[in-house]
């Protein structure tokens, strides 16, 4: 026999022989970037594959280790470019391109600006809805919109009494206001792209990728909620009335005393499905972007 043939069939017969040995053996096969990474230094000039494998070790081990099983087998890179964001975009966390996971978790915000006219270019069937507030959109091209300065308190104001109300239908039209008045307490329905890109990104740390997918499911819901929140003050002339009528009570108000009333002034509400209640409570407390933000 060959000796180096010889050779390698005892280094085989010893590397099964030897625990030690055979757990490195098995490391090695199925975790192969096990001593390539460390566990929070994320280098933004390497290859987005590479990321991509340090991203998933970490924050997804059941993705990582078809990664592996696929690259083993000859992947290229276009085919898992494909696999990782459609598996990663399975878990909850939108991913279109590799090239943006350096970066951390891409989140995408979807708040309104009611100084920006493109808003209401694309939102032309809420200009009913916002124009008891006095808000008036000029004919001809502008570059913004003036927005009195009493349009913001009084409609948060009428979010917060509406998101405290019992009635279902009531609660999807706070939601609405919410969305508009960019206080529904989450970060991507109340910021624009703008505001967040400002915001340090979350990283990829398993905390954080829980915490996104956290916000990104609420986000959905809230989304769900103030469309048909929408839609039922557009099929609702008395719902119209009494916002229109709240809103004449907030200014007056704030034309008096210059500020509302710290506890929300109460206001009265009529449900589409006929119900009404005037109750109103303090805003509750705000789901930042941050954990630790300011």
């Amino acid at each position: 026999m060959n000796p180096l043939t010889s050779m390698f069939d005892q280094l085989a017969v010893s590397l099964t022989a030897d625990p030690l040995l055979l757990l490195a053996s098995t490391v090695a096969a199925f975790d192969p970037f096990w001593n390539a990474f460390e566990a929070e230094d994320i280098d933004y000039d390497t290859d987005p594959l590479h990321i991509a494998l340090q991203v998933t070790r970490g924050a997804f081990p059941d993705i990582y280790a078809e990664a592996v099983e696929r690259l083993r087998a000859g992947a290229s890179y276009q085919e898992m470019d494909r696999l990782l964001c459609k598996v990663i975009s399975a878990k909850g966390i939108l991913l279109d391109d590799l090239d943006v996971i350096g970066w951390g978790v891409p989140l995408n915000a979807i708040g309104v600006d009611l100084e920006d006219p493109d808003f209401y270019a694309v939102h032309t069937d809420l200009l009913p809805i916002l124009a008891p507030f006095g808000i008036n959109i000029p004919e001809g091209e502008i570059y913004s919109v003036n927005v009195p300065e009493c349009v913001y308190p009084a409609g948060r104001a009428v979010a917060a009494s509406l998101l405290e109300q019992t009635d279902p239908v009531l609660r999807q039209v706070g939601w609405a206001f919410g969305w508009l008045f960019s206080c529904t307490g989450n970060s991507l329905i109340d910021y624009t792209d703008e505001a967040l890109s400002e915001i340090p990104p979350l990283s990829w740390s398993a905390e954080d990728v829980a915490f996104a997918i956290e916000l990104i499911e609420e986000a959905d819901g809230i989304l769900r909620d103030v469309q048909a929140g929408i839609d039922h003050l557009k099929q609702s002339p008395n719902l119209r009335a009494a916002l229109e009528h709240n809103i004449a009570h907030l200014y007056r108000e704030l034309k008096q005393k210059g500020k509302l009333n710290e506890r929300n002034p109460r206001l009265c509400w009529t449900s589409p499905l006929g119900s009404a209640d005037g109750s109103t409570v303090a805003h509750s407390q705000f789901l930042l972007v941050r954990r630790d933000a300011a």
